[in-house]
């Protein structure tokens, strides 16, 4: 009797720690979709209730179209008197409609991440030269969103507030006269600068004849 009641007590243990590792499969498995969906979702932009542009959380992940060493026109740079390192990416399904078509689609959105430049240290005996990308220090995002902006395309700043560390989690669109008309009349190809951009300056060299 007391080997049975010891048996069914082991017995039962087991199924518990069986229904616990099964629900705890499931609570990952869940989560993982949530993440497999959240990295498979279009990249579109998204805006707050007093109609602010949300931080793209996953820029990084979009295609790379460019990187500049000093190259600048805007006035919010945190260190204007050093030269900065930028990377420019845009949202895969813009890219591939600018691939196919020669124009970018509505919802279309870069983002330049700006960089500190940072120098090599030596390492030991050796003498290391040039620079890399050290602290981010800013992004900036372009939108073109008609349904939105009367202009059509619309550029924000997340660099952080005066006396701040870390990036704005929203932004609201520069006036017209601060970004739009600049990017109109200087700008190669629908308001982007895709003569800067060598990925994006090979297809446009490459349109499609229409």
């Amino acid at each position: 009797m007391l080997m049975r009641n010891f048996n069914f007590k082991k017995a039962v243990l087991f199924g518990l720690l069986c229904a616990g590792g099964l629900c705890l499969y499931q609570l990952s498995y869940a989560e993982n979709e949530k993440e497999v969906a959240a990295r498979s979702a279009p990249d579109v932009p998204k805006y707050d209730e007093q109609g602010a542009l949300e931080f793209p959380e996953t820029f990084r992940r979009w295609i790379f179209v460019g990187a500049a060493l000093g190259l600048s026109y805007s006035e919010h740079a945190p260190h204007p008197d050093e030269q900065q390192f930028t990377n420019v990416y845009i949202t895969p399904a813009a890219y591939q409609h600018y691939e196919l078509t020669g124009s970018f689609p509505e919802k279309t959105m870069l983002a330049m991440a700006v960089y500190r430049r940072q120098r090599k240290p030596p390492l030991g005996d050796l003498k290391l030269h040039g620079s890399y990308e050290g602290e981010l220090v800013a992004v900036e995002v372009a939108v073109k969103d008609g349904d939105q902006f009367h202009d059509g395309w619309a550029y924000f700043d997340f660099s952080p507030e005066k006396g701040e560390t870390k990036l704005r989690r929203t932004a609201t669109a520069f006036p017209t006269k601060k970004c739009y008309d600049c990017h109109l009349e200087h700008a190669a190809d629908d308001n982007v600068f895709v003569q800067f951009y060598p990925v994006l300056r090979r297809l446009m060299d490459n349109k499609p004849v229409k």
